[in-house]
């Protein structure tokens, strides 16, 4: 069975009100039938109400009517139908009306059982036309957005490849030149030097290729995300002592608080987050600074923060640190080079476990990144970074 018509009728003229109640009752049409007597209670009734359809009379007394019509139209979540009554055969004003938003003009010396219902059916199925075809085209610029970060996407990965990428290979090629001319020549320092900067260059495109593999997985959906408790303790461990010989080199303290901690995460993900979080803190930080991993329960969630008292960034760099199409690459305090992806790469992580990775940062003063996961149950203790790092 069809719900009725739900119709709001908004006239001052009780005797025009009468007339358009007896043409709904002889219509036909199932209907429920609402009047106001006046602008101000026709839009108090509107808005407690819900209404399929809203008869207007053109002039009430004491109210703007096309800012009235504005507001019947503007209701949220209601796509309600508005046909407007007059006693006016003003062929201008009924397409002002129609451009505001009305959906017929009925003039009221013409109001019939016939016409009027006829009036109505086509304003509700206009009305739904109308809706439906706003749905299609915000699915259709969702489309265009989606596709569009696409190809953004599409052009990063040609320009990692054509430009990042080659770099590294390009000093493969020259050092390795050097050093064959080094090793005819008998030079010991030449070669020594030579295989030190093959070594760099090689990890530096590996380091890359990583990135890069890890990023375009993330965006073709190739990731299974299953989430299980995880020691938190067990995988910070693991990143700081893969962290501990360069952290040596430049001088730095490495720290770590997160003993009997346990989150729901994918341990690859969190341990590749945490990687890349330390060695960018690790980049960014000066001889004699140190780098902490922190985690705290806080009610049902554990907040994981990684901080440093590295060089840290202004407000505009931290605006763009998640912007695609503003990928940059800083040398770090010992010229250390990235990719410009390891935080792309990080905040996709974080937000395929359900997280959302945030960044605060203040110059000379460090940079902290901090995310929340699901708190896990903790298994039996592990050590501690300072118990597994070696006397």
């Amino acid at each position: 069975m069809t719900n009725p018509t739900r119709i709001l009728l908004i006239d001052d003229d009780a005797v025009d009100r009468a007339a358009v109640r007896r043409a709904l009752a002889k219509s036909g049409l199932a209907h429920t039938l609402t009047e106001a007597a006046g602008g101000e209670e026709g839009r108090r009734l509107a808005a407690e109400a819900t209404f399929d359809c809203v008869l207007l009379d053109y002039r009430l007394p004491g109210i703007d009517t096309f800012a009235l019509l504005k507001t019947l139209l503007a209701v949220e979540g209601q796509a309600r139908a508005v046909l407007m009554l007059t006693g006016e055969a003003d062929p201008d004003l009924a397409t002002r009306l129609m451009r505001a938003g009305a959906l017929d003009y009925i003039d009221k010396a013409e109001v019939t059982p016939s016409g009027l219902a006829r009036a109505i059916r086509f304003a509700e199925a206009r009305q739904a036309f109308q809706a439906e075809l706003a749905d299609a085209r915000r699915e259709a610029e969702a489309k265009s957005l989606e596709l569009d970060t696409l190809n953004r996407q599409k052009s990063l990965l040609f320009s990692i490849i054509a430009h990042d990428l080659r770099n590294p290979f390009q000093a493969l090629l020259g050092l390795s030149e050097v050093l064959g001319k080094a090793v005819a020549a008998r030079d010991p320092a030449s070669i020594e030097r030579r295989a030190k900067g093959i070594q760099e260059a090689a990890t530096q495109a590996y380091a890359l290729l990583e990135s890069l593999f890890s990023w375009a997985s993330l965006q073709m959906d190739t990731l299974a995300v299953t989430l299980t408790d995880v020691d938190l303790d067990a995988v910070t461990t693991e990143v700081m002592q893969g962290a501990a010989e360069t952290a040596a080199d430049k001088g730095l303290t490495l720290d770590a608080s997160c003993a009997g901690i346990a989150v729901r995460a994918q341990r690859d993900m969190l341990t590749t987050v945490l990687r890349n979080l330390v060695g960018n803190a690790v980049k960014f930080t000066l001889p004699g600074g140190t780098v902490t991993v922190f985690g705290r329960r806080l009610g049902d969630e554990v907040e994981i923060s990684v901080a440093d008292t590295g060089v840290g960034m202004p407000p505009g760099k931290v605006d763009d640190l998640f912007r695609l199409d503003r990928r940059t690459t800083t040398n770090g305090t010992a010229g250390e080079r990235g990719s410009g992806l390891g935080l792309l790469l990080c905040r996709d992580l974080v937000e395929r476990q359900g997280g959302v990775l945030a960044v605060s940062s203040a110059v000379d003063r460090g940079t902290t990144f901090r995310f929340r996961l699901p708190a896990g149950i903790p298994s039996k203790p592990s050590r501690t970074f300072a118990e597994a790092s070696p006397t």
